[in-house]
């Protein structure tokens, strides 16, 4: 939780680690932050912000991020997932699909 900087759940956090077979009783090292399974449970967490709710009023925005940091998280998660040999998640880019083709 302490390296994404935004505000997560910690029991999304935990579901998240226990996905990607951590228990919960490791001590953080250098080992575990070069391994797949951490990286794979820190893009798993970029990714969750970019679906977090938010909420505005008038022109008060809470917990709202911008365009700009939706950008940056998303190309944070998908650096890892790329690092990790899985796929990377949307990228944003408006598609169509007909039958298997699709036309961006």
């Amino acid at each position: 939780m302490d390296e994404v900087h935004y505000p997560i759940p910690y029991g999304y956090v935990e579901n998240v680690c226990i996905k990607r077979g951590f228990t919960g009783d490791e001590t953080f090292s250098y080992e575990i932050s070069a391994s797949n399974e951490y990286k794979g449970a820190l893009a798993d967490c970029y990714y969750s912000l970019l679906t977090a709710v938010s909420f505005s009023e008038s022109d008060k925005n809470f917990g709202a991020l911008t365009d700009k940091d939706k950008e940056r998280l998303l190309g944070l998660a998908n650096r890892l997932y790329g690092e990790i040999g899985e796929e990377e998640k949307y990228d944003g880019t408006p598609a169509v699909y007909i039958g298997d083709a699709a036309f961006n």
